[in-house]
């Protein structure tokens, strides 16, 4: 009796902790992940790659807006002209080629916003890669925390098991009480490696993520710090709105389209050139007639002839213009949708995280301490305590998966309207 009344104290001193460290919030928690999140924005290699595609992209729209580089000519006469002036031997020229006023505004117009597109790619992804990472971090955290539970039980299980010893040597219990404990031992001790075989892919994930090979464990707090997320549809809404990138994306590939299809108007109108031309003349002859060489001023024009073909150009480019139109539409939508799941799960997971917390999780704790109670007393079978024990472990265990799918929601909202989500 007196062993397990030692364990009694101890069993519930351990339980009163349990919970403190259940409930509890620490305030490194975010300095952790943050940490995490920043390495991996640094070094992972394909958010580098959209970043050397963006400023790629952005170095051409100052190219985009420029003159064609100019024309400069050379002939050799393979037969000489006689002129007044001498043989004409060489011709040089030069020639600048000027697109129709406005050409070259529309050029600029449709590179910045290809630019604009490949600068919303970059913020996909790092918005992305964010998300991942916050996913894999917390995902370590809920296996640290299933496996102390199990532990714990295990442990529990553990100094069960001496107290029945205590009982049977006392025949104030059976053999099979000792076999339920050894076959309750022997999950547990299952299911703890099976959680720590769990740990390699998790270890794998997280160094892809943050490019860093050497990285020997994903460090996690004993405890996670979360606030509970004001549900304002409007609010997120407007976030989407204004920062999502895919929705920017698709407003810059508008205004793409808007720049083509002006730049394809007006190419029925004609490109012009001007320049100069010089022919170089040989020994000139000693007579009062003889001059100087030619200089020649030359202007050109395009004519843009083929009608039919620019028709169906501007054509092409209209019903471009009209399918970006639908697509942004359809992303608008898509994106809704995606914030009323979002916020579904949110809600759905703030309700669980209350449930547990307040009420199943404290009823587990009574109803464990009475059956406790019971057995001591010879009242019920050890089937009946470990039952007990099973519920509160399920509790606990739900507890901690409806904070981490809260989590991950609000990481789901932070990807969404790319913005971060306190």
């Amino acid at each position: 009796m007196k062993s397990f009344h030692k364990l009694k104290i101890n069993y519930t001193i351990g339980l009163f902790v349990l919970v403190n460290l259940i409930f509890s919030q620490t305030t490194d928690s975010n300095e952790i992940l943050d940490g995490y999140i920043h390495a991996g924005l640094e070094n992972n290699p394909s958010i580098k790659q959209a970043f050397k595609q963006w400023k790629a992209a952005e170095a051409k729209v100052r190219y985009s807006k420029g003159l064609p580089n100019p024309t400069i000519s050379f002939g050799y006469f393979l037969e000489s002209v006689q002129t007044a002036a001498g043989p004409q031997e060489t011709k040089i020229g030069i020639m600048q080629k000027i697109p129709w006023f406005g050409k070259r505004k529309a050029n600029g117009n449709a590179q910045t916003a290809r630019a604009e597109m490949a600068f919303s790619q970059l913020e996909k992804k790092r918005l992305a890669i964010t998300h991942e990472i916050r996913n894999v971090w917390y995902d370590q955290y809920y296996l640290k925390r299933i496996t102390d539970l199990t532990q714990q039980n295990f442990e529990l299980i553990q100094n069960w098991d001496s107290v029945i010893r205590s009982k049977y040597i006392t025949s104030r219990t059976g053999h099979p009480d000792l076999i339920k404990t050894q076959i309750e031992l022997i999950q547990l001790e299952d299911e703890l490696l099976s959680l720590e075989n769990q740990k390699r892919p998790l270890l794998e994930s997280f160094r892809s993520l943050i490019n860093e090979q050497d990285l020997l464990e994903i460090s996690v707090p004993d405890s996670l710090s979360f606030t509970l997320t004001e549900i304002n549809r409007n609010i997120f809404l407007g976030m989407i709105k204004d920062s999502n990138p895919d929705l920017m994306m698709a407003t810059a590939e508008f205004e793409m389209s808007k720049a083509r299809l002006k730049r394809v108007k007006l190419n029925r109108m004609p490109d012009f050139g001007v320049g100069m031309e010089k022919i170089g003349t040989g020994v000139k002859p000693e007579n009062k007639f003889s001059g100087k060489d030619p200089l020649v001023a030359k202007v050109s024009f395009d004519i843009p002839l083929w009608f039919g073909k620019n028709k169906s150009a501007i054509k092409s480019a209209n019903l471009s213009l009209e399918s970006v139109q639908q697509k942004n539409i359809s992303i608008q939508n898509e994106l809704e949708a995606k914030l009323e799941r979002v916020l579904y799960e949110l809600e759905e997971s703030n309700r669980q995280i209350q449930l547990y917390q307040n009420v199943l999780i404290p009823k587990g704790l009574e109803s464990l301490g009475a059956t406790e109670k019971a057995y001591r007393a010879d009242k019920i079978d050890f089937l009946s305590l470990v039952d007990a024990q099973r519920r509160l472990l399920k509790f606990q265990m739900k507890y901690e998966k409806a904070l981490i799918n809260f989590l991950k929601a609000k990481s789901k909202l932070s990807n969404l309207t790319g913005e971060k989500i306190s």
